[in-house]
């Protein structure tokens, strides 16, 4: 069995994109979870073609999150950030957080054992 080969040529520096920025996950208004949907009002704006900016605003038609954005740009998670928050910062892209299940109210006790038990006769 052969050993993969490495790749040849010019290696690319993600970070490059950014020009050498990215966020921080932990503290960054942009986190792994924020979902993010490109802004129809605002195409007049939009970066040239076949950048990262633009294939962000193609795959985001529909709601994405940070990380499914990262996978299919194959980049760090930080680097992503940057750049959404960039197309945010542009109003190009609108974020938003999930909603906190943990503090409403509207999730009670009776309502996750109705879903306990419908999974369990599914099953």
């Amino acid at each position: 069995m052969n050993a993969p080969q490495p790749r040849r040529g010019r290696r690319s520096r993600p970070w490059s994109a950014t020009g050498g920025r990215i966020l921080d996950l932990e503290g960054g208004q942009i986190r792994l979870d924020t979902q993010v949907q490109t802004d129809p009002g605002h195409a007049h704006g939009a970066p040239p073609a076949g950048t990262r900016y633009a294939r962000i605003l193609q795959l985001c038609r529909t709601p994405q999150v940070v990380t499914q954005i990262a996978g299919e740009l194959e980049l760090p998670l930080g680097v992503t950030a940057a750049l959404v928050a960039e197309l945010r910062d542009r109003h190009l892209v609108t974020t938003a957080e999930p909603m906190d299940l943990t503090r409403d109210s509207v999730v009670t006790n009776a309502l996750l054992l109705r879903v306990r038990d419908r999974l369990n006769a599914a099953l």
